[in-house]
């Protein structure tokens, strides 16, 4: 599903115009598909209705709403939060007002009228602020802001709720919090990231008249990921294809204390459809892991008293990564400085894709360059703690910035970026980005990111395009966690219950 910035949807509208509809027929079915939606999930019949509008075309979207609420049956009053309107068709639309029973009051005129206004009403539609906004409220607004937050009304925005910043999800100052937002043709940047993303309430996106065919056109550097992708990675298997044909992935994973790390990213991996797995890890660990996931070779590690592998143990790992088609490195390795040695030479020398997750990326953020030694493509799997570490600040900085940060790490060290989370986002270096809507807070246990770092990694042996690997990937651990939730509840479901849903998950793709 395709989301657009500011810019892109403009962009789109002006290509509306260009095939043949003006841009005040598109703000006349704006303005009635959000009437439409309005009604649709309420009784609008005598109900009181309150559109805030802006000077600008947000405002003359809220114009259109009021008129045709009123049509419905609707008390309207419109508010002309700014004054008159600004632009020449949001102009048209409130002309086209005077012959309506819908009232009109200017709030900078009367702005002591407006508060009883909000307080009995039914509703209020927010029209105040669109696409376009930036910056943060003005501050002769902030006493209308506060009197709608006071509000019981049903608040319902238009495109975006007034104060979030379309392209970022950001908010500078004073904002509408909506129970819904009516998005126009596509979802927005804003619909999807946070803080924007709470403030928007449910999102409903609404047709106005811009064919399917000139939105698919339309470039975007931002997809909601959907089951295409994953069916993208899940290809029929020929008749005479052999484990060989599936992909050799090694996993670098688990050291004393963490050995479930290990063994969640190595069934995980299995399960996603790797020819065959290597799992190395210390010799220590190996009854434990080997115990409860049977499917893998090993290569066992020894350390010197030094703490660096002993000369076997190198040549053994090094010979393995050297016939794969991918490597896993991090998930529960510590940081010990024989792992950190080991680590940097496993990144330097592998001439298949990395999958770099967990104790791997803190190594990686005490030795950033490291990255340019990289011989193929990387994808690296950070939590916002991780993703503080790589970047040097805080992880409320990160989550205030998480697409920004994501893109721009990305195309600064050549690596496709998962950044997890709520609302995972996967990113190529080229910019591309895939968010993901699947998942949910019974996911948030330890372990969790080693099955995922698992999935990524087997397909990515397996051929994939690091960046659909990374978006699929996230997409089928979010929708197992989903299943696992509604049958054992996100309190009790743990990251084993996830590998264990994905066979359920395949066969539907399969089908």
């Amino acid at each position: 599903m395709k989301v657009l910035n500011a810019e892109q949807t403009r962009s789109l509208e002006k290509s509306a115009v260009k095939a043949g509809i003006s841009y005040l027929q598109l703000m006349e079915n704006a303005g009635a598909a959000a009437a439409r939606f309005i009604k649709k999930r309420f009784p609008v019949d005598q109900k009181r209705v309150v559109v805030l509008c802006g000077k600008g075309n947000n405002g003359g979207d809220g114009f259109v709403a009021a008129r045709h609420l009123a049509e419905l049956g609707a008390k309207v009053i419109v508010v002309l939060v700014e004054g008159q309107p600004g632009t020449d068709i949001a102009r048209e639309m409130y002309e086209k007002l005077a012959d309506t029973a819908v009232k009109t009051v200017d709030y900078l005129e009367t702005p002591e009228m407006i508060a009883p206004m909000l307080s009995s009403a039914d509703f209020i539609v927010d029209a105040i602020y669109g696409i376009g906004f930036h910056g943060s409220i003005p501050e002769y607004l902030h006493p209308l802001f506060i009197v709608v937050k006071s509000c019981s009304a049903m608040v319902i925005s238009l495109d975006v709720p007034s104060g979030v910043l379309c392209d970022t999800g950001s908010i500078q100052g004073k904002c509408i919090r909506a129970n819904y937002t009516v998005s126009f043709t596509t979802l927005k940047n804003a619909h999807l990231l946070q803080p924007g993303k709470t403030y928007c309430g449910q999102v409903a996106v609404v047709p106005v008249g811009i064919t399917s065919a000139l939105i698919n056109r339309q470039p975007t550097t931002l997809e909601v990921t959907e089951q295409h992708v994953a069916r993208a990675m899940v290809k029929p298997r020929k008749p005479e294809s052999n484990k060989g044909s599936y992909g050799r992935l090694l996993c670098v994973c688990g050291s004393v204390g963490m050995a479930g790390a290990a063994v969640l990213s190595a069934k995980a991996a299995v399960r996603c459809g790797a020819g065959l797995v290597n799992v190395a890890l210390p010799s220590l660990i190996y009854p434990i892991v080997a115990q409860n996931v049977t499917e893998p070779t090993y290569t066992l590690l020894n350390n010197l008293p030094n703490g660096m592998l002993s000369g076997e143990s190198e040549r053994n790992l090094f010979a393995f990564l050297s016939r794969s088609t991918a490597c896993l490195i991090g998930c529960g390795m510590g940081k010990s400085a024989g792992t950190t040695a080991m680590v940097t030479k496993l990144i330097s020398t592998a001439k298949c894709p990395l999958v770099i997750d967990a104790d791997g990326i803190n190594i990686v953020a005490e030795h950033i360059d490291v990255l340019k030694t990289a011989k193929g493509p990387v994808v690296m799997t950070p939590h916002p703690g991780e993703m503080a570490r790589l970047l040097k600040t805080t992880v409320a900085d990160v989550q205030a910035h998480r697409l920004e940060y994501a893109r721009k790490f990305a195309a600064e060290h050549n690596v496709t970026m998962v950044l997890k989370g709520a609302g995972t986002i996967a990113v190529s270096p080229e910019g591309k980005a895939f968010l993901n809507i699947t998942g949910n807070p019974g996911m948030a246990k330890a372990g969790s990111g080693d099955v995922l770092a698992g999935m990524i990694a087997s397909f990515v042996a397996q051929g994939v395009n690091p960046l659909t690997a990374a978006a699929g990937a996230v997409y089928l651990h979010g929708l197992a966690g989903d299943r696992c939730a509604q049958q054992l509840s996100k309190c009790a479901m743990l990251p084993t219950d996830m590998i264990e849903k994905l066979p359920e998950l395949f066969l539907e793709i399969e089908r």
